[in-house]
Protein backbone atom coordinates (compact mmCIF):
# COMPACT_ATOMS: atom_id res chain seq x y z
CA UNK A 1 0.00 0.00 0.00
CA UNK A 2 1.12 3.58 -0.40
CA UNK A 3 0.16 6.36 1.50
CA UNK A 4 -0.23 9.99 -0.28
CA UNK A 5 -1.59 13.24 0.05
CA UNK A 6 -4.75 14.45 -2.30
CA UNK A 7 -6.30 17.73 -2.73
CA UNK A 8 -9.76 16.66 -4.05
CA UNK A 9 -13.10 19.03 -4.96
CA UNK A 10 -15.59 18.01 -2.25
CA UNK A 11 -19.36 18.16 -3.02
CA UNK A 12 -21.80 17.42 0.15
CA UNK A 13 -24.50 15.69 0.16
CA UNK A 14 -26.85 18.38 -0.95
CA UNK A 15 -24.44 19.03 -4.56
CA UNK A 16 -22.89 22.22 -2.69
CA UNK A 17 -19.07 22.22 -3.94
CA UNK A 18 -17.22 22.54 -0.66
CA UNK A 19 -14.01 23.57 -2.05
CA UNK A 20 -10.54 21.26 -2.08
CA UNK A 21 -9.79 19.67 1.34
CA UNK A 22 -6.71 18.30 2.16
CA UNK A 23 -6.97 14.19 2.69
CA UNK A 24 -4.51 11.26 3.30
CA UNK A 25 -5.29 8.49 0.70
CA UNK A 26 -3.95 4.47 1.11
CA UNK A 27 -4.20 3.17 -2.63
CA UNK A 28 -3.27 -0.53 -3.70
CA UNK A 29 -2.74 -1.39 -7.55
CA UNK A 30 -6.70 -1.29 -7.97
CA UNK A 31 -7.17 2.30 -6.30
CA UNK A 32 -7.65 3.74 -3.22
CA UNK A 33 -8.15 1.55 -0.24
CA UNK A 34 -8.61 4.44 2.80
CA UNK A 35 -8.94 7.67 3.21
CA UNK A 36 -8.00 9.78 6.45
CA UNK A 37 -9.69 13.17 6.43
CA UNK A 38 -9.23 16.61 8.03
CA UNK A 39 -11.75 15.36 10.58
CA UNK A 40 -9.75 12.60 12.12
CA UNK A 41 -12.09 9.91 10.35
CA UNK A 42 -10.91 6.71 8.40
CA UNK A 43 -12.89 6.06 5.04
CA UNK A 44 -12.35 2.36 4.51
CA UNK A 45 -13.13 0.61 0.33
CA UNK A 46 -16.64 -1.30 1.18
CA UNK A 47 -16.09 -3.24 -1.95
CA UNK A 48 -18.81 -1.05 -4.11
CA UNK A 49 -17.32 0.40 -7.21
CA UNK A 50 -19.89 2.11 -9.66
CA UNK A 51 -19.99 5.07 -11.99
CA UNK A 52 -20.51 8.69 -10.74
CA UNK A 53 -23.94 9.81 -13.15
CA UNK A 54 -22.59 13.57 -13.42
CA UNK A 55 -19.11 13.15 -14.64
CA UNK A 56 -18.91 9.70 -15.86
CA UNK A 57 -16.03 8.82 -13.25
CA UNK A 58 -15.28 5.67 -12.07
CA UNK A 59 -15.74 5.77 -8.09
CA UNK A 60 -15.64 3.78 -5.31
CA UNK A 61 -17.65 3.99 -1.73
CA UNK A 62 -15.80 4.07 0.95
CA UNK A 63 -16.88 4.07 4.93
CA UNK A 64 -16.18 4.20 8.53
CA UNK A 65 -16.82 2.18 11.19
CA UNK A 66 -19.76 4.59 12.36
CA UNK A 67 -20.87 3.66 8.77
CA UNK A 68 -20.69 7.96 7.75
CA UNK A 69 -19.69 7.23 3.56
CA UNK A 70 -18.11 9.16 0.92
CA UNK A 71 -17.80 7.99 -2.79
CA UNK A 72 -14.55 8.78 -4.49
CA UNK A 73 -12.90 8.82 -7.98
CA UNK A 74 -10.29 6.54 -8.19
CA UNK A 75 -7.91 9.31 -9.35
CA UNK A 76 -8.65 11.22 -6.10
CA UNK A 77 -9.79 14.38 -7.70
CA UNK A 78 -13.17 14.78 -6.21
CA UNK A 79 -14.72 13.10 -3.36
CA UNK A 80 -18.74 13.23 -2.33
CA UNK A 81 -19.92 13.32 1.12
CA UNK A 82 -22.78 10.67 0.97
Amino acid sequence: MTLRIRQPQVTDTNGNALGKRLIWVEFDEHGPTSVRWHQGERYDFTGKTGTNIKTGLPVREMATARDARIWVSLDIEYLWED
